[in-house]
């Protein structure tokens, strides 16, 4: 035992050499986090699998993240290390029972909250063919019907880089013209809800380990793109996907600020996904929201992205779906429960949710999709929409539970039925209803192309490049 503690801390050396030691272990680091592999104790496994991972930048859940910062790094190898041979429980304590909570006296304030689609149909691509080929299958039938019927809009999102729409890092009158024609094509111009801009690239990354000046440049260049998109549809309140990113919310975050860009946007986007399943995550992801809402001091509205897949732990990959219940608890309500008390004492809450999916994962998770017939794409397709209705349908129940429009009264808690871990697996669907489907209608135009040059303010300076 003794050697195998020896050759543990003689990696742990061997690995702080290779990877520097400029970071620190967070204090707030407890020894559950350190147990990476969840084996119960603390010993080189543990080591190993953070090893490698390191410098590897963490989207959702990543248990070599150990102090969720962003990115698996040497702070993390130390956390390990400050907890060797330790023994774990990960036994979830009893809380102690809360006391009622009263029912008269609380104001809320903004609106109830709602429901938004936010599925990325194949009709919403920005790539022609796609779109036409997801329109003719009448791709998501069931699933936009019921969310019609039900006043459940879909929300617009600007895939690729938002306003920068090929994404380079760099504001251009091409990118202007494509984002207006796809604004054209998707948000009238009297709207007034809200847009996402999804914006990741280098930038997403960065922002993780970016210095406070750093951040500042990336900031301006998230800021400057807002402007241009309130400059074509006024009304609109524009916002970027996954921001503020998770660990900016924790207690223990030391990093530089996100609130600037944040109170800039007309709208916020948070995320509440996670990789976790079988285990309760409702506190963590309620208190990252209420974090959000606070941020913005309850001003600007806050629309949670909850996304209903974890990943096949061993190709990585986002095969399986959460079962309803454990999605429920984790991300539905504990987004809908969080709730940020202002200086005045009115409550603030989210304004809407929405889920996310694609149906972009049956193409890049079957190999052999070329050789489907439409048959078969159909059967595919048509599982997936079979659990995006089954989960809009309890989300159109769910809400009205916390429609108290302005009165005093508190939403009932989180449903205490038990959760099964069991996966959730898109394959094959045996019995397919395929009659009466509705046939769509959105037109497509051409992108727009024009000669790629970097925009200029009046005094000639290039616009809207981050420097390197």
């Amino acid at each position: 035992m003794n050697s195998l503690k020896n050759g543990a801390q003689l990696a742990a050396v061997v690995s702080l050499a290779l990877f520097g030691a400029h970071d620190i272990a967070d204090g707030s680091v407890t020894s559950r986090e350190a147990d990476v592999d969840e084996s119960g104790r603390i010993d080189i496994l543990d080591l190993l699998q953070t090893v490698s991972s390191i410098h590897q930048f963490c989207e959702g859940e990543c248990p070599t993240d150990v102090d969720e910062n962003g990115v698996t790094n040497v702070s993390d190898l130390r956390s390990i290390i400050m907890f060797w041979g330790e023994s774990v429980s990960h036994e979830e304590p009893v809380p102690e029972p809360e006391p009622e909570s009263p029912t008269v006296g609380t104001v809320y304030a903004g609106p109830d909250p709602i429901v938004l689609d936010g599925v990325y149909y194949d009709a919403n691509s920005r790539y022609q063919l796609r779109a036409e080929f997801g329109q003719s299958l009448d791709q998501g039938w069931r699933t936009r019907n019921f969310n019609k019927d039900h006043g459940i809009d879909e929300l617009p999102y600007a895939y690729g880089g938002g306003v920068d729409f090929d994404a380079d890092m760099l504001y251009t009158s091409e990118d202007l013209e494509n984002f207006e024609a796809w604004l054209d094509q998707h948000v009238a111009m009297d709207y007034s809800g809200p847009v996402v801009l999804d914006m990741e690239g280098e930038w997403w990354e960065e922002m993780s380990s970016a210095s406070p000046r750093r951040m500042e440049e990336i900031i301006d260049f998230y800021i400057q793109g807002l402007e241009y998109a309130k400059a074509m549809r006024p009304n609109a309140k524009f916002g970027y996907w996954g921001l503020p990113k998770k660990h900016m919310t924790t207690d223990h975050y030391a990093g530089p600020s996100m609130t600037r860009l944040l109170k800039a946007s007309g709208a916020i986007f948070p995320d509440s996904y996670e990789d976790n399943p079988g285990r309760d995550d409702s506190d963590r992801l309620r208190r990252h929201v209420e974090r959000c809402v606070e941020l913005v001091e309850g001003d600007i509205p806050v629309y949670v992205q909850m996304f209903p897949r974890f990943r096949n732990q061993e190709t990585r990959r986002w095969e399986y779906y959460f079962q309803n219940d454990e999605f429920i608890r984790d991300q539905v309500r504990a987004s809908l429960d969080a709730k940020w008390v202002d200086a005045d004492g009115a409550t603030h809450r989210v304004t809407g949710i929405a889920i996310w999916d694609c149906y972009h994962y049956a193409r890049r998770y079957h190999e052999d999709w070329a050789s489907l017939s439409e048959q078969e794409i159909v059967d595919l397709w048509d599982e997936i929409d079979l659990i995006h209705r089954e989960l809009y349908g309890s989300l159109h129940d769910i809400i009205g539970d916390y429609a108290v429009g302005g009165a005093t009264v508190e939403p009932p808690p989180a449903s205490e039925t038990p959760v099964s871990s069991d996966r959730v697996r898109v394959s094959k669907v045996s019995e397919v209803r395929k009659s009466d489907r509705p046939r769509s209608t959105t037109k497509f135009s051409s992108k727009r192309r024009s000669t790629k040059q970097p925009l200029k303010s009046n005094s000639g300076r290039v616009r809207g490049r981050l420097n390197r």
